[in-house]
């Protein structure tokens, strides 16, 4: 009975290691690829979901794959977060031990692209700037706040200093997300006081339009991964998202600054 339960161990190990180790290494070939083509400069994270990958892997059917690479160079945004989130995605085992990923296919595809406070400050010279999601009630610039209007228009609040100017203090202002075709707009609207007013403006009056158009950002954001169209623009913390989906998407290799092309069937 002792060497039966021993043995039986011993088979559940080199399963599960077998397990691990399919499953590292066709993510790690996946990384290697998109890597490659994309031509970053590190290896992109790529995550497989689903039990028991082995089984998954004979037929060539994954419940999910998660890609993310950070720190992508553009020249729209200086340095991103490239996300895309497969779901029921076919890879032929033979393609793609043989080739690469040419023959990748998801039933529905979620890309996206993340752009940081802190880079998109740098690269548009306000290098202090910080963007908070503003609550629907607060902003009220475009009268009653309906979902459909704050799904178009989202609400964000900027803050930054301007030394250049003699403005130390933190300025903060209204604004709204508008995204018009592949163009996100961040239109700034006029200067926050807080809910009960307290907070003191200290732009000198003068410099009021000034500084007010200084929080004017448009980025044109061609394609999100694999080639879709941005669909949707929102706040996420001091981050701004830009997101697409797809369904029934055939998907070649990764390209530089929008993780690749793909296109519906």
């Amino acid at each position: 009975m002792r060497k039966l339960i021993i043995g039986s161990l011993g088979v559940v190990v080199v399963l599960v290691l077998a397990e691990l180790g399919t499953a590292a290494y066709t993510e790690h070939r996946i990384s290697r690829a998109l890597r490659a083509s994309a031509e970053l400069s590190a290896d992109p994270d790529v995550v497989i979901h689903g039990f028991p990958f082995l089984l998954q892997a004979a037929r060539g059917e994954f419940h999910g794959i998660e890609i993310r690479a950070d720190r992508v160079e553009t020249d729209i945004a200086g340095r991103v977060t490239i996300e895309a989130n497969l779901e029921d995605v076919t890879l032929e085992p033979e393609a793609w031990y043989v080739r690469r990923t040419d023959a990748l296919h998801a039933r529905e595809l979620e890309g996206r692209i993340v752009m940081h406070q802190i880079e998109l400050g740098e690269f548009f010279d306000i290098p202090d700037l910080r963007i908070t999601p503003l609550p629907t009630g607060v902003i009220d610039a475009f009268g009653t706040a309906t979902p459909t209007t704050i799904a178009r228009f989202r609400p964000v609040l900027l803050t930054a200093s301007f030394p250049d100017l003699g403005i130390t203090e933190a300025v903060n202002v209204e604004a709204r997300l508008r995204l018009a075709g592949t163009q996100l707009h961040i239109d700034p609207l006029r200067y926050y006081t807080g809910r009960d007013g307290s907070w003191e403006n200290p732009v000198p009056e003068e410099l009021h339009e000034e500084v007010l158009r200084s929080f004017s950002i448009t980025i044109d954001v061609q394609e999100v991964p694999f080639g879709l169209a941005p669909a949707v623009a929102f706040p996420q913390g001091g981050r701004l998202v830009v997101e697409g989906s797809g369904e029934n998407v055939s998907l070649e290799l990764l390209k530089r600054n929008a993780f690749g092309e793909g296109g519906g069937q």
